[in-house]
């Protein structure tokens, strides 16, 4: 008898956990599914947009880029949605490595981009057009040249990784040199994120105080507003996978039934929402 309520007991609990992680997945395919298609929508016509104007300015530029950005992960995404619906890889090791690694590279390149953008506004800094492009170049080399290597160098190595499952490089996350990896990223961002949140709003506030009750009528203030959607795109897209990432690498190794799995993948899915900023920029909540 006691041996049939544990197995029953287990049972109930193997079904509710595939409830739940299907529950996820379903989750996991909208999401992706409205940041493809409102990410498409975005890129296309603020693409349009920047061909009609042809304007060359250092803002322009860095939309160029997270334009371009945006356009792989986008590319990606239908890749991510086939093996959801399929359960199953089809693409080979390789393409696996590369679509994750795309995630990533877009993530960290863009939180950049959106840093730089923030400091500009900040500080009212002007650049030469050579200036930028070098600088530009210089974010778009770090990403592909040491980001991506890096990530398939040291993701997905383990030989014991199935050829029809992707995504899944929880093996990997025990090497030191990738908590190593990833506490350090985490601690980046967090901290430079925190840092221009705090200046960000400190100047918002002394401006708000300066120009009451006519604030909104200040080119100033407004500037300076609308900059902080920058970091509100980075708090609600970036940070949640960061902090989740944190918990994640120290209860990974207590996760036998790979129960963290599918809430890794949804925040990280969580990551390319921020491809939604086009529209965003198209709607003018940022110029």
């Amino acid at each position: 008898m006691p041996n049939n309520s544990i197995t029953q007991l287990n049972h109930s609990s193997n079904e509710t956990l595939t409830y739940t992680s299907e529950r996820l997945y379903a989750v996991l395919m909208a999401l992706y599914l409205i940041n493809l298609a409102g990410g498409t929508l975005g890129v296309i016509i603020m693409s349009h947009q920047l061909f009609q104007r042809r304007s060359r300015s250092v803002m322009t530029i860095i939309i160029i880029s997270l334009l371009v950005l945006h356009t792989f992960m986008l590319l990606s995404i239908p890749f991510r949605l086939s093996y959801y619906i399929l359960q199953e890889w089809k693409f080979g090791m390789f393409a696996c490595k590369l679509t994750s690694a795309i995630v990533y590279l877009h993530m960290y390149t863009t939180f950049a981009f959106y840093v730089v953008i923030i400091i500009i506004r900040l500080f009212r800094l002007e650049f030469k057009k050579c200036y930028t492009t070098a600088w530009v170049s210089a974010i778009w080399l770090v990403g592909v040249l040491v980001i991506t290597p890096v990530f398939l160098s040291y993701y997905g190595t383990s030989k014991t990784y199935h050829s029809s499952k992707c995504f899944q490089f929880h093996k990997d996350i025990h090497k030191t040199s990738i908590v190593i990896a990833n506490y350090c990223l985490a601690g980046i961002l967090v901290t430079v994120c925190a840092v221009l949140t705090i200046i960000q709003l400190s100047v918002i506030c002394r401006l708000a105080l300066k120009y009451w009750p006519d604030i909104n009528s200040h080119v100033e203030f407004r500037a300076q507003a609308k900059s902080f959607f920058f970091i509100l795109v980075t708090l609600v897209c970036f940070m949640p996978h960061h902090v989740f990432r944190i918990y994640y690498i120290q209860n990974v190794h207590l996760d036998k039934e790979h129960k963290l799995l599918p809430y890794n993948e949804f925040f990280l899915a969580l990551t390319t929402m921020c491809c939604l900023d086009m529209l965003c920029f198209i709607a003018g909540i940022a110029h």
